[in-house]
């Protein structure tokens, strides 16, 4: 009998969690794939880039605790996860147009829901974040990845610059396999909508902000 690899199981299991939060399939393995190219070209140890790998795979394991809670609050969970994940609230007039664009997916709604968002976030943001991490933490261990990996999957939503869910961790309290899978999946995301470029802009502008700067700076040369 073929045996299978856990590592197959992890991408089945990434491709499951691209499905539930709306972004396009295998976006998990591209960022797996960029992230763990990324770490070799930083030079990092083994058990480091393996830490990569797990994480940016498994990145959106804990995302489909808030279904319902999401759901409730903007009918459509899948398409606000797929928003959420691009939100950048760090830069005033790109995230006025991301608002802007939840007409995009929620139709005459899209600025109700914007609205709504704003105004809930500061609340259920912490605590929607808290449980998918939660979700995430839990599964990674019964899951049997490596310590590394389980504290990048708590900084999934954290920001470089403190904007992020559930704790406003900064700068260097955030795991540096967290930072890495960050750059990484800002770049998968932007190449696939527009390609290179825009991947290599979108890292370059989120340096700094939402993006460790050293790593935007080391990714983007």
């Amino acid at each position: 009998m073929a045996s299978i690899r856990v590592a197959e199981v992890f991408s089945a299991l990434a491709l499951t969690t691209d499905l539930a939060s709306g972004v396009p399939l295998e976006k998990g393995l591209r960022t797996c794939v960029v992230a763990s190219t990324f770490a070799g070209c930083l030079g990092l140890s083994e058990a480091e880039r393996t830490d990569v790998f797990l994480a940016a795979l498994l990145r959106a394991v804990g995302c489909t605790a808030n279904a319902t809670l999401l759901a409730r609050h903007f009918g459509d969970d899948t398409a606000f996860q797929a928003a959420f994940k691009r939100l950048d609230p760090g830069d005033p007039h790109v995230f006025g147009k991301q608002l802007a664009d939840f007409s995009s997916w929620a139709g005459p709604r899209g600025p109700v829901l914007a609205r709504h968002f704003l105004e809930i976030a500061a609340t259920e943001g912490p605590r929607a974040t808290t449980a998918s991490c939660e979700v995430s933490r839990a599964l990674g261990v019964r899951l049997g990845l490596p310590p590394g990996a389980i504290a990048a999957l708590d900084d999934v939503y954290e920001r470089w610059d403190g904007l992020g869910l559930p704790h406003g961790r900064r700068g260097d309290e955030l795991s540096p396999v967290g930072r890495i899978v960050h750059v990484a999946e800002q770049a998968v995301l932007a190449h696939t909508e527009s390609g290179t470029a825009a991947a290599v802009a979108e890292v370059r502008r989120r340096a700094g902000g939402h993006l460790d700067p050293d790593l935007a700076a080391a990714f983007v040369s």
